[in-house]
């Protein structure tokens, strides 16, 4: 009975990956598509959970002071200033405040987590991201960092958001702060 000839031996490849920064105009999108996503699983929290059954009796407030201002609700300043000296509606507001900053926080987190780097928008243009030096995971140290920060830039500095995503244009890795403070990139 003959036997079978042994394998060759295995070829070596030196191939080398190349990795290269995402476009801004990706980045922009899928943040745009998260902050879409965390949005509305907020208000759906705050209008269907929260108000009702924490803040009833606010709904009626708010629909007078929404009759008084005559569609210029935004534009009166002393309508606003009324509506910030009433305590239920100030309380209400700040806890419509607090489930945004967490919702926002915790959808980063576990997305990026859950996702092996990613979020569903980064999902949808195929994008993540990744430790700087490519051998190393994403851990959660980096993970929460990450989302403390995109929420902190997004949410209570909305004009430092800007500025963070602007750096994208100096850098020459088009890596955004969040991304320069965690040693991660966002790679296709």
């Amino acid at each position: 009975m003959e036997q079978p000839s042994a394998a060759p031996p295995p070829i070596p490849v030196n191939a080398v990956i190349q990795v290269g920064p995402t476009p801004i105009w990706v980045r922009f999108l899928a943040g745009a598509a998260d902050v879409v996503v965390a949005g509305l699983l907020s208000l759906a929290i705050i209008i269907t959970i929260l108000i009702p059954v924490y803040f009833p009796d606010t709904q009626s407030i708010l629909y007078e002071y929404a009759n008084k201002s005559e569609g210029n609700f935004f534009r009166d300043t002393d309508l606003a200033s009324e509506i910030l000296e009433n305590p239920r509606l100030r309380n209400m507001v700040l806890a419509s405040q607090m489930i945004f900053y967490k919702i926002f926080f915790f959808y980063f987190f576990l997305s990026e987590w859950t996702l092996k780097g990613s979020s569903l928008g980064k999902k949808i243009f195929r994008i993540t991201a990744v430790k700087r030096s490519l051998d190393q995971p994403l851990n959660m140290g980096v993970l929460l960092m990450r989302a403390w920060l995109k929420t902190v830039f997004l949410i209570l500095f909305l004009p430092l958001l800007w500025i963070t995503f602007l750096w994208v244009f100096v850098q020459p890795e088009k890596r955004t702060v969040h991304d320069l403070l965690t040693g991660t990139w966002v790679i296709d």
